[in-house]
């Protein structure tokens, strides 16, 4: 198993244990028997766990505000994502948009097989089909790779309910997150489309405009390609754009 889903399992796991133990507790304090407080709390503590994984990037999605893309250009970058998955044997995500002139995008997943890539218009606008594959490849390997699906608990769990507390938030998510996650997508990214030009130049345009996406929430901040800024210095910064262009040049 891969560091991203023994990640996911871990905190689904943890979830369920708090969850049930606040159950098991309630219970006991209002006169219950140990035994059926026990046995409560477990199904409660399960049930929480089961609804979270198979919601939790649903609910994802609603948050950022993406829909469902229907124009003529939005239809090149779903063949580019079908084009990639066939010829790689991977479940192809479902495929969303963001109306916004910036280029940004993000994946959301349960699964690999139970994920999506959420693009930008203005990705789809700016950026030449070359581009469009190393950006959707480096998403593409976030899902398979199980870093997606974490990515989207943490955000559920940690980043929307701390959403106020900026600082607090910071500090959670920086301890959270593993270090390095876009590099290691970015290079999975360029052995997928054996092509390293492809993301590169998704990057250098990236770097040339703002990653503002006015549709963006607090809970998936950490999960674009280039995070947007959520008010003043107010996110967790993936490693700059000019070190991951400088890596990719070195390949």
């Amino acid at each position: 198993m891969s560091p991203g889903p023994r990640r996911s399992a871990f905190a689904l796991g943890l979830l369920g244990v708090v969850a049930g133990a606040v159950v098991l507790v309630a219970l006991a304090l209002v006169g219950l028997p140990w035994l059926v407080a026990l046995v409560i709390a477990v199904v409660a503590g399960a049930a929480v766990v089961g609804g979270l994984r198979l919601t939790a990037w649903r609910l994802l999605l609603r948050l950022t505000g993406s829909q469902t893309p229907d124009g003529a250009a939005e239809e090149i970058l779903a063949n580019v994502l079908e084009g990639l998955c066939m010829n790689h044997g991977i479940p192809t995500p479902e495929l969303r948009v963001i109306r916004s002139d910036s280029i940004n995008a993000l994946a959301a997943a349960r699964t690999p097989a139970h994920a999506a890539i959420v693009v930008t218009t203005g990705a789809v606008e700016q950026l030449d089909r070359i581009a469009l594959e190393g950006l959707l490849a480096h998403h593409l390997c976030r899902i398979r790779r199980g870093d997606a699906a974490f990515e989207t608990l943490v955000g559920i769990l940690l980043a929307w309910p701390l959403g106020a507390a900026g600082w607090l938030r910071r500090r959670v998510m920086s301890r959270v997150l593993p270090a390095g996650r876009s590099l290691q997508a970015d290079f999975e990214a360029v052995s997928l489309t054996r092509y390293p030009p492809g993301l590169l130049s998704a990057l250098m345009t990236l770097s040339g405009q703002t990653a503002q996406v006015p549709s963006s929430t607090v809970a998936a901040l950490h999960m674009w390609i280039d995070e947007p800024d959520w008010g003043t210095v107010d996110y967790i910064r993936h490693p700059r754009l000019e070190a991951r262009i400088a890596a990719l040049n070195e390949l």
